[in-house]
């Protein structure tokens, strides 16, 4: 995980991997931290033989793994084997899980499709773009949809659509931005929208917009400023100087610095998202 805990039980050198969240734990604190911070992503699979087997050999916690199971086989609430977690260390008060508790109450009665829209949000607030994107899709092509308003089914395909953007590009995210606006009429889709129709090379399409949509003329320079502002800060950003340095090495026959310095390119970018 990407913040420091504090351990004071055991702690794995085998990790476990929680797929749903994309991270590893290696600690009972870990998983308590991840549990009293990720309440919309808790689940009943979670908590599956895998993850007893690893608290028991790992963590080295066996009565705790022997309670969770027979909790899980007597099918026991979600509630009550959270709280087993949660107070197998000291790493929070009595009153914080109180606290969390009650959240958890709040979020096992919400409507599915909200409670989904939640779990998507923080996916995207977690640049796991991957994983938000299929949540957002599941959800616009689920029974469930059809509890929403327009409203929030264009915010669902706005968010798709920010998602979208880092998996596939500017054009596909267009037309989902298109769709969001149709729905929300939203001043945000609108401006997104048009921003990536014309980051996707499609002028003319750009063009048919403003008129159909009756774009108003500040309105036209404020997304004509922006789009210039954003990429002249892109011509001095670390990134773009890294490029010039590899471009530069390449020219003149540095092969040995320029492969180096794009190792460690590579070895920054992994690091990154395996703290994510």
């Amino acid at each position: 995980m990407s913040k420091l805990i504090l351990s004071s039980g055991e702690r794995t050198n085998r990790p476990y991997g929680l797929s749903s969240a994309g991270i590893r734990i290696y600690s009972i604190e870990e998983l308590c931290y991840y549990l009293f911070n990720h309440v919309y992503m808790i689940e009943d699979d979670i908590f599956c033989d895998e993850l007893f087997d690893w608290i028991d050999t790992e963590l080295k916690l066996p009565e705790r793994a022997a309670k969770l199971r027979h909790l899980k086989k007597q099918k026991t609430d979600l509630k009550t084997i959270v709280t087993v977690i949660l107070c197998s260390s000291d790493y929070y008060t009595e009153n914080e899980i109180k606290g969390m508790l009650r959240l958890l109450d709040e979020v096992i009665g919400m409507p599915r499709v909200k409670r989904n829209y939640l779990r998507a949000n923080i996916y995207l607030k977690n640049k796991q773009f991957k994983e938000a994107a299929i949540e957002y899709e599941r959800l616009i092509n689920s029974r469930e949809a059809a509890e929403l308003t327009p409203e929030e089914y264009g915010d669902i395909y706005h968010n798709l659509a920010v998602a979208k953007i880092h998996v596939t590009g500017f054009r596909e995210a267009s037309k989902l931005f298109s769709q969001a606006y149709e729905r929300n009429h939203k001043e945000e889709s609108l401006k997104q929208y048009l921003y990536t129709i014309l980051l996707s090379n499609q002028e003319a399409e750009y063009s048919e917009k403003m008129e159909e949509y009756i774009v108003s003329e500040e309105q036209k320079t404020e997304i004509t400023h922006y789009l210039e502002q954003k990429q002249e800060e892109a011509k001095y950003s670390d990134l773009m100087r890294t490029i010039d340095q590899l471009e530069n090495m390449k020219s003149l026959g540095k092969m040995s610095e320029f492969y180096q310095q794009t190792d460690e390119m590579i070895d920054s970018w992994k690091s990154g998202l395996r703290q994510l």
